[in-house]
């Protein structure tokens, strides 16, 4: 049985299924989070590999994969080498995370700070270590730095972007995340901040302790507990308080982005980031739409394309870094 799953995911990654084969991978690989996660570590070994002279460690990353995911004899394909679509917009990402990230530590070395720049694989979050230990991953074209006098009297650092913060416990320090619209404080704590400069919304969500709100836009504080998420709409200026599971909403720290009941407009503007292209709707009904789903970091537009094509019946046109959609 794990057999025809494995040929069945190779069969699509080299569009060899027909129409039947097709509908019965999307079953499948919709039935449950496991097989997602099988299928995208079987995607990255095969989009990882472009010529026939690495196939002695394919067949070592093969083995090591399907052993850790069933504990039987692994399966062997002849692979179509190839480069992922994708692994030109890692690459960019990577080296700009690099030389922004380099700049911080010469300005940092001269203020006598010790901030640390963790390198990602393009996948999961880049990681920066603050003085006081504090750990900020960020997501992709974000702009973050801290100010001068950080840790004198309070850690105050600057997000435009997103970015999931785990804070290093110093009660007479205050640790601030400011945005444009709002300062977000904690003691100790762990949450994921998203505020883009071209998003219409700023959201807040909170994994563990506790942080307070403050914004000219609010008539009072907010006080957000453990898997609650605080959104703030800047063209409607309305905001709204839900319980969440906020280990969804920062779960792309590790490359996996879920989008639970979220309408097209809000996928899009999240996907855009991700991938540095522009989405293009040419029906204002197709941004209502809700959908549910995972996707991964490596995976291609037209795979994630396809995958909302289940749900919301779409067409769609990639040209380079923008993309059109249609209603059907």
């Amino acid at each position: 049985m794990e057999n025809k799953y494995i040929k069945l995911i190779i069969d699509y990654l080299e569009g060899h299924s027909n129409k039947d084969e097709i509908n019965e991978f999307y079953e499948w690989v919709n039935e449950s989070d496991s097989n997602k996660e099988f299928f995208f570590d079987i995607k990255m070994l095969y989009d990882a590999n472009k010529s026939p002279k690495n196939v002695d460690n394919i067949d070592g990353s093969w083995e090591r994969l399907f052993k850790k995911k069933t504990g039987k004899k692994p399966y062997y394909f002849n692979f179509l080498y190839k480069w992922a679509s994708y692994a030109a917009i890692v690459l960019f990402a990577v080296m700009f995370s690099t030389v922004f990230f380099l700049t911080i530590l010469k300005d940092g070395e001269e203020k006598g700070l010790n901030t640390r720049y963790i390198g990602g694989d393009g996948l999961e979050a880049d990681i920066v270590e603050l003085p006081d230990g504090t750990r900020v991953s960020l997501g992709s074209t974000t702009t973050f730095h801290y100010a001068k006098d950080f840790g004198e009297k309070k850690r105050i650092v600057y997000l435009e972007g997103e970015a999931f913060f785990d804070v290093a416990k110093q009660k007479n320090k205050p640790f601030i995340v400011k945005t444009r619209e709002q300062d977000i404080e904690a003691l100790g704590t762990k949450f994921n901040v998203m505020a883009y400069s071209m998003d219409s919304l700023v959201i807040t969500t909170l994994l563990e302790g506790s942080v307070r709100l403050t914004s000219a836009h609010l008539s009072e504080k907010i006080t957000l507990h453990p898997n609650e998420q605080f959104t703030y709409n800047r063209n409607t200026k309305v905001s709204s308080l839900q319980k969440v599971d906020a280990r969804q909403f920062v779960s792309w720290t590790s490359g996996y982005y879920y989008f639970p009941g979220q309408s097209l407009e809000v996928i899009l503007d999240r996907l855009s980031h991700v991938y540095g292209v522009k989405f293009t709707v040419l029906s204002e009904d197709l941004y209502k739409k809700t959908f549910t789903g995972t996707f991964y970091r490596g995976q291609s537009i037209k795979d994630i394309m396809e995958i909302v094509n289940l749900s919301i019946p779409i067409k769609y046109i990639i040209d380079d870094r923008h993309v059109t959609i249609l209603e059907i």
